[in-house]
């Protein structure tokens, strides 16, 4: 009995000076902080964008079509024709106009001749009126059928004109300098033009300037102002980009598929005429844009240092340092948000919609210096955002280096003369 004891009272010696060195062993271990990653702030252009995509289209369009029924006789151009101005492009069978013509001549003859002998009839009248041989009654009756006679000259002559124009429009001219989109009738066809102008060719007035119509988004339409730069591409040269400017915003709203957007009208110069009507164009409408601006990583605004990362004090006038669990004020005097800390962290998502709904994007925020492998924070005050760059409108200079992020990387290893009778060492670890 006394030797089981004996052996039970070492037994619980060696337990315990174990239990005390793992105890210490655990204790004495520290974490390895990971490496930081840094970028140099540097300028650059930062711009707000929408995108959208639409037609090509020539600035001016005319459809060209005629007044006058009839077969086309003959065509005078063809696609791509280049066109002047009063050019003739095609004319209709005029057999029938011109015969038009002639009987209006003809009636306009007979009204003149039916005229001059109402006249003559009654300038005898009148004179037989005067010496009392023809009663007041005659008198008016030849005075009626000469004002008759003379009305029905006025319309004959406007007849003979009508069959004049109706001749002249069996003509078709162009109306501007341009080139032949369209040609919509071919030599023997008939057109009739009863209740609608029939279309016979269409001409754009010149290709080197073209406009596109772009269908916007009506949740984007409101940063969408006359005068904007904007830049395309078409899938013919997918390695060009072209540039334009946008002209007009129309108000007519389209709907398709309960979706809502508004055409934006953009001109384009086209010098060399790469640019073909009824391509479709991929826009990229810049709405805000900042040259040379401060540019800061937008990463950088979320980093926050790992525990025990090395963290100097910010310089003088700019506050104490900011820290997880306060509510220090921020350099230009205000208090964060609730739930936020003085480094830009949220402890909640709803918190952290509240404070972007009620203040923006553009409220205080810190980043971190990078001092040589300490951090130091600052606070920044930003402006637009292109989602990748902020624009720094106060707090950081050129040259600064801000930490975007930091390795996640944990290596622990025990204190010097730490290690337990009991446990393993790590592999590798060469035994003295």
């Amino acid at each position: 009995m006394k030797r089981f004891i004996k052996i039970f009272i070492v037994l619980a010696v060696l337990a315990g000076v174990g239990y005390f060195a793992y105890v210490r062993f655990a204790a004495s271990e520290k974490s390895v902080v990971g490496t930081l990653v840094s970028e140099k702030i540097e300028t650059r252009t930062i711009r707000t964008t929408i995108s959208a995509t639409g037609s090509l289209e020539p600035v001016d369009q005319v459809e060209v079509g005629t007044q006058v029924s009839g077969d086309i006789a003959r065509i005078f151009v063809d696609y791509n024709s280049k066109v002047k101005k009063g050019q003739v492009l095609a004319e209709l069978d005029k057999s029938k106009l011109k015969a038009t013509l002639t009987q209006a001549e003809i009636s306009y003859k007979s009204a003149e001749n039916d005229y001059s002998y109402k006249l003559s009839t009654y300038e005898r009248t009148r004179k037989l009126a005067e010496n009392g041989s023809a009663s007041a009654v005659e008198l008016e009756s030849a005075q009626y059928n000469m004002n008759a006679a003379k009305f029905a000259v006025e319309r004959s002559r406007s007849e003979v004109e009508q069959a004049k124009l109706n001749l002249s429009y069996a003509t078709i001219k162009s109306p501007i300098n341009g080139v032949v989109l369209e040609r919509a009738v071919d030599v023997g066809q008939t057109v009739a033009a009863s209740m609608s102008t029939p279309t016979l060719f269409i001409l754009a007035k010149d290709l080197s300037q073209m406009k596109v119509m772009a269908d916007v988004d009506e949740a984007d339409i409101g940063q969408v102002k006359a005068g904007q730069n904007v830049e395309f591409t078409v899938d013919a040269y997918l390695e060009d980009t072209f540039k334009g400017i946008v002209q007009e915003v129309r108000l007519n709203p389209t709907t398709t598929a309960n979706v809502v957007t508004y055409t934006v009208v953009i001109t384009a110069e086209n010098p060399d005429q790469k640019l073909l009507p009824g391509m479709t164009a991929t826009c990229t409408i810049i709405t805000q844009e900042i040259r040379d601006a401060i540019a800061l990583p937008a990463k950088a605004i979320k980093f926050i240092p790992a525990e025990g990362t090395p963290k100097l004090p910010p310089p003088d006038g700019m506050g104490p340092p900011p820290k997880r669990e306060d509510s220090s004020k921020f350099a230009d005097g205000k208090m964060p948000p609730p739930g936020m800390g003085a480094m830009g962290g949220f402890s909640g998502m709803a918190k952290k919609k509240s404070w972007s709904k009620n203040h923006g994007d553009k409220g205080p925020k810190f980043v971190w210096i990078n001092m040589n492998g300490s951090v130091m924070p600052r606070p920044v005050k930003v402006g637009i955002s292109d989602g990748v760059y902020m624009q720094v409108e106060h707090g950081l200079n050129v040259g600064d280096s801000v930490v975007v992020s930091q390795e996640s990387s944990v290596v622990k290893a025990p204190a010097s003369g730490a290690v337990s009778p009991f446990m393993p060492g790590p592999p590798g670890r060469k035994k003295k």
